[in-house]
């Protein structure tokens, strides 16, 4: 590491610690080290609000602001791009006292966490049916699926579907939090990030798969959520829907 990366990265880890004191060699005083944590910290907190915006609009500004500047100053940024900040904050709330209120928060976060990672993930090629033409039958149960990077499954005890589609721009909230679970699919088509409710067979499926199970695994997962599950149909839909970036055997 040559001295200006090692200068910086000694800075970085100061702002980030507030536990830690400037020391000469940074020349830096604790006046300066003071305006560089507080924009770092405006910084991550600004980021919060964005990504998750109806857990916002669910808890109000002002507790979103809190609850955003607790979770910065346990969790530091460790990159770069903020676009990659914030991925356990649904994790923060389930086991933050002051959010267990709404035992729901957490799952809706970590929805809108999915929704944010589809948005900004990279183009894949999608894999298409015929790529398995040379494959024996007897071997698709061993077949490992990749799913693609914007797409995402996710299983809640709380119809966090229904309460994230709520609170989009248009949209009316009402939700019956007495109604049961929901399993989440977030894809994105054409740059634009849906979010859809899926059976209990198709999200354990994707659920399995993206856990990088074995199709013979991954199918006996979404057959014991849903008995009547159609494999074929099943994986005829992600193929369709572009939702598989590779396979090995």
């Amino acid at each position: 590491m040559t001295p200006e990366a090692r200068w910086q990265a000694e800075l970085l880890e100061l702002i980030a610690d507030t536990e830690q004191q400037p020391h000469a060699a940074l020349g830096l005083s604790p006046a300066g080290l003071a305006v560089y944590r507080n924009n770092y910290r405006v910084g991550l907190i600004e980021t919060l609000n964005l990504i998750y915006p109806v857990t916002r609009q669910i808890v109000g500004e002002e507790f979103m602001t809190g609850l955003a500047r607790e979770y910065s100053k346990r969790y530091a940024s460790h990159s770069g791009n903020l676009h990659r900040y914030g991925g356990s904050f649904g994790d923060f709330l389930q086991d933050f006292p002051p959010a267990q209120a709404l035992p729901y928060l957490a799952d809706v976060a970590r929805l809108e966490w999915a929704v944010h990672r589809s948005y900004y993930a990279i183009d894949q090629t999608p894999l298409v049916a015929s790529a398995l033409s040379g494959i024996n039958p007897e071997q698709f149960g061993q077949l490992r699926f990749g799913v693609s990077d914007s797409s995402r499954a996710l299983s809640s005890p709380w119809p966090v579907v229904s309460i994230w589609q709520g609170h989009q721009t248009g949209q009316q909230l009402n939700v019956d939090m007495a109604s049961g679970g929901e399993q989440a699919l977030v894809s994105r088509h054409a740059g634009k990030v849906s979010v859809q409710a899926q059976t209990a067979g198709m999200a354990a499926l994707l659920l399995a798969l993206q856990d990088g199970q074995s199709l013979g695994e991954a199918a006996g997962q979404a057959l014991s959520a849903q008995d009547d599950f159609d494999l074929q149909a099943g994986l005829a839909q992600l193929f369709a829907d572009g939702l598989l970036s590779h396979y090995q055997l």
